[in-house]
């Protein structure tokens, strides 16, 4: 077998046409990868599962072809995460762990911190759970992706949970949250890829609010080895770090950034947004986002 480059997480072997992982020290990540994949089998946006050896955290997966990813490849991956999320439903509730509500709390002590004026908008940051069963991937990152001429296909689902779908569609809005690479995904390719995951589903939603609540997760400034319960909105008031390709200063920056023109759905939020981007440029070395237009790993 050949060893393939693999996160801390795990380790991944190429057999053939097999793919051999084995997921380390975290036995619920490999449960909710298992279920997931199962789950999803039938979409035929992830690989088959050939076997599993539990007591090792060892699955056994087909192998799946990948071509270089297209330049409109966010299209694709719409597609591909629609099909993904439509692969459960209500019926299917407390087979995986519930995708978690944002606490506003950190936020909001953060802005106060930076002497920035809430404005009222704690009313627009009650957030609950919407109450919605898709099938979310929990880490749909370029490099978890992979291409042919059929569309996207994923894998590495070991943050997999109940949710709802949008939050992860959103990713080409807020600029792929909880991966290394941030990017800003131009606007005509943007557009293009929301409407093929409406396409697929049937019915088009709002993605404000999908965003706002990526804005306030303080985890989605660190990998996933990192989200240990640190207060990481407190944190990055002292001190920077780099992820890969920015900063977590960089990130905040984009977000509010992006939040700030949400003036017609949470105007009291993006008002806020614009005054905690305007505070940040002033004290913060600015931190660009690349637009780019290809598929980043």
């Amino acid at each position: 077998m050949e060893l393939l480059p693999s996160g801390r997480r795990s380790r991944v072997w190429a057999d053939g046409d097999r793919i051999v992982k084995q997921v380390i020290g975290d036995p619920a990540a490999f449960d909710r990868e298992v279920t997931a994949l199962r789950l999803a089998e039938h979409t035929g946006v992830v690989p088959r599962v050939l076997d599993v050896d539990p007591d090792t955290r060892t699955v056994v997966l087909e192998r799946l072809r990948s071509d270089p990813p297209a330049e409109d490849w966010v299209v694709d991956y719409a597609r591909g995460l629609a099909r993904l999320h439509m692969a459960t439903g209500p019926g299917h509730a407390g087979l995986l762990p519930r995708q978690e509500v944002p606490d506003p709390e950190p936020f909001l002590r953060f802005a106060r911190a930076l002497g920035v004026e809430i404005g009222g908008a704690e009313d627009e940051l009650a957030f609950e759970d919407t109450g919605k069963f898709d099938l979310l991937h929990g880490d749909p990152c370029p490099g978890n992706d992979m291409y042919t001429e059929r569309g996207a296909r994923f894998v590495d689902l070991e943050g997999a949970a109940l949710g709802d779908g949008v939050t992860e569609l959103v990713y080409l809005r807020i600029g792929f949250p909880t991966c290394a690479t941030v990017t800003e995904t131009p606007r005509e390719l943007r557009e293009a890829a929301e409407q093929a995951y409406f396409a697929e589903r049937g019915h088009v939603e709002g993605l404000e609010d999908a965003c706002v609540r990526w804005l306030v997760q303080g985890d989605a400034l660190v990998q996933r080895s990192e989200r240990d319960g640190t207060d990481h909105l407190a944190k990055v008031l002292d001190e920077d770090w780099f992820w890969y390709s920015t900063t977590a200063r960089g990130r905040l920056l984009y977000r509010t950034r992006v939040v700030a023109t949400f003036t017609e759905t949470h105007p009291k939020t993006s008002a806020l947004a614009a005054r905690l981007h305007e505070r940040m440029s002033r004290i913060w070395e600015p931190q660009p986002i690349g637009t780019v237009r290809t598929h980043v790993s």
